[in-house]
This record gives C-alpha cells, structure tokens and sequence, in this order.
C-alpha cells in the first residue's frame, strides 16, 4: 500500500509505532495490517501491537485489517474526517466508488448545511461503517462506474465526487434515505445553479433509469429552472417515459400528473424562501 512500507521491511527490529509515525511523516494516514507484515513482527505480537494503539487512540481500525492514524490534534475526536482516507479504504475494499448525495452536494458548496454523515456510492453492496464520531454510509448504484464525476482536491490527495447534475439524480433516487422530496428540492435548488446543459445531459445519458430524470426534470421546474431544464424535457419526450410517482412511496390516486414530465405529482415539496 505504501512505499514507507516497502522500506521499512528492510529494517529488522522497526516498532508499529516507529511505523505508524514513519506514515504521518510522509502524509499517508491510513494502512492495512498487510502493510505491517513486513515489520517481521510476529502476528500475535502485531495484533497486541495494534490494540495498544488503537486504545491510546494513536489508531482507528476502520474496517477489518485497516487503520487510520490519528494525528494529536485529532486525538479527542478519535478520527480524521473521512475525505482524509476514504480513497485508501475503497482501494483497500477493490471497490469502486464517488462521493456523492448530500456529502458531494456540500463539496459542490450547494447543501444548507453539512451532512451528519459522509456518503459514498458503489456498485454492489457495502456495510456502512458506523463508529463514535465516524459515519459513512454507502449507497448501493448499479451503474455508478457509468456515472460522470469530477476529482476534487482533500488534504491527503483527491477524491472522486459526483458532478452537481449526477448528484441530484442521487438525490432522486435515494429521496426517502436523505428526507423526501422536500429535502431533495432544497438542495437541487442550490446545485441547479452549478449545473451547466453539457452536464446535465451527460448525467442524463449516463442515467438508466428514466423515473429518475422524469423526477430530477420536475424538481428543476419547480426550483424555477425551466429554462435549463427546457432540452432535457425534449430529450426525454422522445423517449416516451411511462408515468412515475414523485414520491414513489405515496400513493397516486387523486394526484394530478405533470404532462411535461409525466409525473404524478403526489408530494408537495416547497422550495425554501
């Protein structure tokens, strides 16, 4: 994982802890105990080793054989935010992913307020990682190595996030998981300003499910960007989608449909003053 590691396997008598500091001098911040094996520290010893760490909260065993390093002035805290080290877990997991939803949404300066917990979006299923002080939630997308994403700088490197148009298709699809439609609309409100019409339908190619666009399109009228939304409208006619629920959680009897989006519109979500 780490060049420190490969290095340091030269040295016969090397403590984790002469390891662990070794990393933070080189800005690394993370490791796997496979990057330990080198040490020639025998396994029981290795695993006394770690545990002390981990109670002097020098260490955080993050996932099952991987580690973040907490500097001292995260001590109290315990962790190190998330974007410090979630590139090393993800290649740690062989799992592809972005940062997307309410988390990318605050990246891309559009949320009202920081998420309480750091969203990521793979394709197969993850357990979320829940710890004092650390949450990261994984949401499970089928096509998300087909979704367009940028690189945005963290202080350990770069990280992949959802573009904004990609992240309110997200949004959509995982209303009930971020707050409902009302909650979707108050943040698509923000990102629509950052959205861009080659953007937006490259997100819109790029999405298989068409309910999701449909819902997307009518949150942006109702944000009161028809006018960016005007040629994703002509895109998806077209394609001749079948009526959908805005709130696919709600009934739709005794709800008027949105003949431009095909939508029932059976939730009444308010764009904030």
């Amino acid at each position: 994982m780490s060049t420190y590691g490969t290095l340091v396997a030269m040295r016969p008598r090397i403590s984790m802890l002469d390891y662990v500091n070794g990393l933070q001098k080189t800005a690394r911040y993370a490791f796997a105990r496979s990057d330990a094996a080198g040490l020639n520290i025998k396994k029981p010893t290795l695993t006394k080793a770690l545990q002390r760490l981990a109670k002097a909260r020098r260490i955080c065993n993050v996932r099952r054989g991987f580690y973040v390093i907490v500097p001292l002035e995260y001590s109290s805290a315990g962790i190190l935010p998330p974007d410090w080290f979630i590139d090393d877990l993800m290649r740690h997991l062989a799992t592809p992913y972005y940062v997307g939803l309410l988390t990318a949404a605050s990246l891309h300066g559009a949320a009202n307020q920081q998420p309480q917990e750091f969203q990521v979006v793979v394709p197969s299923r993850e357990r979320d990682i829940i710890r004092k002080n650390l949450r990261i939630r994984f949401f499970r997308n089928l096509q998300a190595t087909m979704m367009p994403t940028v690189r945005i700088k963290t202080f350990t490197g770069t990280i992949p996030v959802s573009t904004p148009a990609s992240t309110a298709l997200d949004l959509c699809r995982f209303a009930r998981r971020v707050g409902g439609p009302g909650a979707v609309l108050a943040v698509v409100s923000d990102l629509a300003a950052k959205i861009d019409l080659p953007a937006l339908m490259a997100s819109a190619r790029a999405e298989t499910e068409i309910a999701q666009i449909q819902r997307f399109g009518w949150l942006l009228d109702r944000a009161g960007f028809s006018k960016l939304a005007d040629p994703l409208a002509d895109w998806l006619a077209e394609r001749l989608p079948s009526k959908v629920r805005l709130d696919p959680s709600s009934g739709f009897r005794g709800h008027k449909k949105d003949a431009r989006w095909q939508v029932i519109v059976n939730a009444k979500p308010e764009k904030e003053p």
